[in-house]
């Protein structure tokens, strides 16, 4: 007879006790605390790649809430959410409060950049001079610099005071300059037409139409270079795709992509602005209405997923920035000239060339606006070409007249926001932005 022994209560508690302590006993868990990562440990060149890494990081990072935020604030898409951020810019108003994110994350990436590129130079056995990394730091540099241009009322530069954009497309210019020169000694191409195409556009904000034609002439129309974005991380992900496909926040009802697609026959919406009415039978949408409860939910195509990436320098737009040069500079005498740039982007897109025949000055520049609204859709420019028009004195041009009481759904204020303010942030902290009465309210 075999007898089986049996443990229950403390006396089984104990023998498990002791069976662990055996276990471990015969592991080694021992661990060693690498502490901080020092300043010193970053002067490496192998420390290079993911420098420049993070600078495309930090770049994307706040590309898409810009791109989130005009969408709704200017006439691209109607304001149908229930954020309270949305229900002030779907009326024309950005109070400062509400743009730390916009603010803080581009002037992080502006900052990364530059700094990002001093400490580059000063690793000993990193091959500074002509090599891809460098060009692209350059690159960012200058891009970041060029969105603050664009976006904003007014720029601060590491706790400076307030200061005009202009400052911020001079600084492009110069970190731009550099990308070329590095990109050229490295053979980068892409980095190379991006350069080009960013250096135009700050050219466009300094009213340099001579420099700004030249550098768009060195950009192909089919040339894109994107802000990155993946499903790894909230971080990663395209924040237009999450607002208007997981939540209906704004959708394109009533705005001018979908005057648009009325117009087509049979209506369908333009390739530059693809989006869908979720109202119709099997849509596939997921939300019929905005989350106001109230808007049809037209649900924009153009970032279709968490990764979709946001273009940054488009051939397409060099197009854009010939036609407007030649209206310009040359008046009526520059239409046909300028029809003929705006024909090359809706050829890239096979659409039906525009006729400059019996075509006015104002008949020409209504066009390019129309063409740039389609274009650069969703991506973080509106506000810019409202902003400049508007200083040109262009009164009958749409994006001039919805500044002044536009509305697409909910009536908007006269005169509607054309930038981000400073932050609310920036205002708490920094006592030299004061300089300039009324940047913080």
């Amino acid at each position: 007879m075999t007898t089986r022994a049996s443990f229950s209560g403390p006396a089984r508690v104990a023998g498990l006790l002791l069976l662990g302590a055996l276990l471990l006993a015969a592991c080694d868990f021992e661990t060693t605390n690498p502490g901080r990562v020092l300043e010193e440990d970053l002067n490496a060149e192998s420390a290079v790649k993911p420098l420049v890494v993070g600078m495309s990081s930090d770049f994307s990072y706040e590309m898409d809430g810009i791109a989130f935020l005009m969408g709704r604030a200017a006439d691209e898409m109607t304001g149908s959410g229930s954020y309270s951020s949305t229900a002030e810019y779907r009326v024309g108003d950005v109070p400062n409060e509400y743009v730390n994110a916009q603010w803080e994350r581009m002037s992080r990436a502006r900052w990364v950049a530059e700094t990002g590129i001093e400490r580059m130079a000063a690793i000993e056995d990193y091959d500074f001079e002509g090599n891809e990394l460098t060009a692209r730091a350059y690159l960012y540099a200058g891009l970041s610099n060029r969105v603050l241009g664009e976006s904003f009322c007014w720029v601060v530069f590491n706790g400076g005071p307030a200061q005009a954009p202009d400052s911020a497309f001079r600084r492009a210019v110069t970190w731009l300059t550099e990308a070329i020169y590095h990109a050229q000694l490295a053979g980068y191409t892409e980095v190379e037409r991006a350069a080009y195409g960013g250096r135009a556009q700050a050219y466009v904000g300094l009213e340099d139409w001579t420099n700004a034609v030249a550098d768009a002439g060195q950009v192909p129309t089919s040339f894109v270079f994107n802000a990155f974005y993946d499903v790894a991380s909230g971080r990663e992900e395209n924040e237009v795709y999450i607002e208007t496909h997981r939540r209906p926040e704004m959708s394109a009802i009533y705005t001018y992509a979908d005057s648009v697609r009325l117009s087509a026959t049979p209506p369908s919406p333009d390739p530059r602005t693809p989006f869908i009415d979720c109202t119709q039978p099997g849509a596939g949408c997921g939300h019929a209405q905005g989350a106001d409860g109230a808007t049809d939910h037209y649900q924009q195509m153009k970032y279709t997923d968490y990764g979709s990436e946001i273009p940054v320098v488009k051939g397409t737009e060099m197009r854009l920035i010939e036609a407007e040069a030649q209206l310009v500079q040359q008046g009526a005498a520059g239409i046909a000239g300028a029809i003929a740039s705006i024909n090359e982007v809706r050829d890239f897109w096979g659409l039906s060339l525009i006729d400059p025949t019996g075509m006015t000055l104002q008949d020409a520049w209504i066009t390019l606006d129309h063409e740039r609204h389609l274009t650069l859709w969703l991506e973080g420019r509106r506000f810019f070409d409202m902003r400049r028009w508007e200083a040109a004195g262009l009164d009958y041009l749409p994006a001039v007249m919805f500044i002044h009481g536009g509305t697409l759904v909910y009536q908007g204020v006269d005169p509607r926001a054309t930038c981000i303010p400073i932050s609310q942030s920036e205002c708490l902290v920094n006592d030299s932005i004061y300089n300039v009465e009324g940047v913080c309210r």
